[in-house]
């Protein structure tokens, strides 16, 4: 998709503990298009009709969270979920075809539609109670605010069946060392340590930009980590080389994947945890929304089938706990008053807590009641994001959307089918990046 606008040079905040309740990366779990809620399609003045990347049960919390709202107010959602909305939305903008609110998974998108969107009204926006003001700045532009967090993510995750780690001898490493010596005594032992997949049908490739910019926080820290993202180095300085050499050499390690190396670009991201049920991989890396893509039935928690530790960082490195998270904004087309009473209501704890106790989310807002989320383990992922320190948002999703929504996908997906090297990967995506 070609951008609408280049993104300048942006200053990647320092998302402080508080802030931490944010969120991909990206994307979600499954592949086509859903259409939700009561609405035909915005002919009527109390329809809005909203687009994003969610689909199947977080598509269905999405809808079931505005329940109470439409009753209330009388307004209709009509969403539709497509796991190939940042393909899509840029045609339905050209084609006139807009929906009146989209949700981005990446901030650094909203910029690219900066004269397609509806600044978010003054009286509105100050009203946002409960959204750090971090957040809220990665969706402003020339100081008018164009997007609402809608969703947090917590990324710096590491899922596992802790019944095979208790049976097999194994244990929640404390250091990226631990985790590391432990995979090799896997290897060892005729275990596979981890099951990774980042295909994504037009966004393929996300997932290992993920694993790029956890390692970036753990390897070099958080200071890089904001010059590369902020491109005051070049995205292929000898620092980003070494670490994404990092991860591509732990992935190419003999008995490391389940299906090795050559199935990691067809492997849909959606399916790529699934074999740990059958015990052909011990551990997979995947952020808490990873959670809506276990069977349903599948029992989470310490107890349960799968329950998900902190990726932990090197113990030889002091970047303090480094955690990658990441979210989705909400944006409006249209300035319809509808529109902007969803968008308020979007912003508040009363969608937080509407939408927390549907599974698979975590609120943005800081007023959220934890006790609605519906699990333990998503009361604990709650914890880990507030006593992170330092957070950083998605790398990505920062990006000039030509970039980390594109580009970067395809030096992911060229560096793992040993198309490029990597550091001829990371030339072409330096080469693309907007002067």
């Amino acid at each position: 998709m070609q951008p609408r606008r280049r993104g300048a040079t942006r200053t990647l905040l320092t998302i402080a503990l508080a802030v931490a309740l944010l969120g991909a990366a990206c994307a979600d779990d499954d592949d086509g298009e859903e259409s939700s809620g009561g609405g035909g399609g915005g002919d009527g003045d109390k329809v809005v009709t909203m687009a994003g990347p969610e689909v199947e049960g977080e598509a269905q919390g999405l809808v079931d969270a505005f329940a109470a709202f439409e009753e209330e107010t009388g307004i209709t959602i009509d969403y539709a979920g497509d796991r190939s909305f940042e393909e899509q939305i840029g045609g339905q903008v050209d084609g006139g075809n807009a929906p009146d609110i989209a949700f981005f998974p990446q901030p650094g998108k909203i910029r690219d539609f900066q004269d397609d969107l509806v600044p978010i009204p003054e009286e509105i926006a100050s009203g946002f109670d409960g959204l750090p003001e971090g957040l809220l700045e990665l969706a402003t532009i020339d100081g008018d605010l164009y997007g609402v967090p809608a969703k947090a993510d917590l990324k710096s995750l590491v899922w596992y069946d802790p019944t095979a780690f208790e049976e097999k001898g194994y244990t929640v490493p404390e250091t990226m060392e631990d985790l590391l010596s432990q995979a090799d005594e896997m290897i060892a032992n005729g275990d596979t340590p981890f099951c990774i997949g980042i295909g994504s049908d037009a966004a393929t490739g996300w997932p290992m930009t993920d694993w790029i910019e956890d390692f970036m926080l753990r390897l070099k820290g958080p200071e890089v980590y904001d010059q590369w993202v902020n491109h005051e180095i070049p995205f292929n300085d000898p620092d980003v080389v070494e670490v994404v050499e990092y991860v591509y050499d732990l992935w190419a390690t003999e008995g490391m994947v389940f299906g090795g190396l050559q199935n990691i670009a067809a492997t849909p991201f959606a399916d790529a945890g699934l074999p740990l049920l059958e015990g052909d991989c011990m551990m997979h890396r995947q952020g808490n929304f990873y959670a809506a893509n276990w069977p349903e039935g599948t029992e989470i928690g310490e107890d349960g089938q799968v329950n998900a530790f902190y990726l932990p960082t090197f113990a030889d490195q002091d970047f303090g706990q480094v955690t990658l998270s990441g979210g989705i904004y909400a944006a409006a087309f249209s300035d319809r008053p509808e529109v902007m009473e969803v968008l308020e209501f979007i912003g508040s704890s009363e969608y937080g807590d509407a939408r927390a106790p549907t599974g698979g989310f975590l609120a943005p807002n800081q007023n959220t009641d934890t006790s609605l989320y519906p699990s333990e383990i998503e009361q604990t992922f709650a914890e880990i994001l507030s006593e992170a320190d330092p957070v950083r948002f998605d790398g990505s999703d920062l990006m000039p959307g030509e970039i980390g929504a594109g580009e970067f996908w395809t030096a992911a997906v060229d560096i793992v089918s040993g198309n490029k090297t990597v550091e001829e990967a990371l030339t072409t995506v330096e080469e693309a990046w907007p002067s």
